[in-house]
């Protein structure tokens, strides 16, 4: 079984398809990219008493035409919403010879949106793999 490092390695190299649950809503996503970057804490700790978060963390970009995932926003981002909920990033993988289903926890950080488009940054909290 691959690791979930290992597993973020493959994705970040891929062109991964899937689209994006908050609570029984989907979101169909049209472009995803994992990267491996450093996060500006120095030392390893809990975020907002809700995600632990190394010093280096994977981020997600992920973008959507939905425009109805503007209105969960506020109930899955630190900030407006004290109940932070993480959200899920579902895809299927190419790993090992074999398609497996992926299941990428994470959590909001921030978002932009224009007139037909949502782009939503994440941090990855944890990685399923099916």
């Amino acid at each position: 079984m691959a690791t979930d490092e290992v597993i973020l390695a493959k994705i970040s190299q891929s062109n991964l398809q899937g689209f994006l649950q908050i609570g029984e809503k989907n979101y169909s996503l049209n472009h995803l990219s994992i990267t491996k970057s450093k996060i500006p804490v120095r030392r390893p700790t809990m975020r907002g008493g809700v995600y632990f978060s190394d010093t280096t963390a994977y981020k997600v970009k992920a973008s959507t035409k939905d425009l109805s995932v503007i209105s969960e926003i506020p109930k899955v981002m630190l900030g407006p919403n004290t109940d932070f909920k993480p959200i899920q990033i579902k895809a299927s993988l190419q790993l090992e010879g074999t398609t497996r289903k992926v299941t990428l926890v994470t959590h909001l950080t921030n978002t932009m949106s224009s007139k037909t488009m949502v782009e939503l940054n994440l941090i990855v909290d944890n990685v399923q793999l099916e």
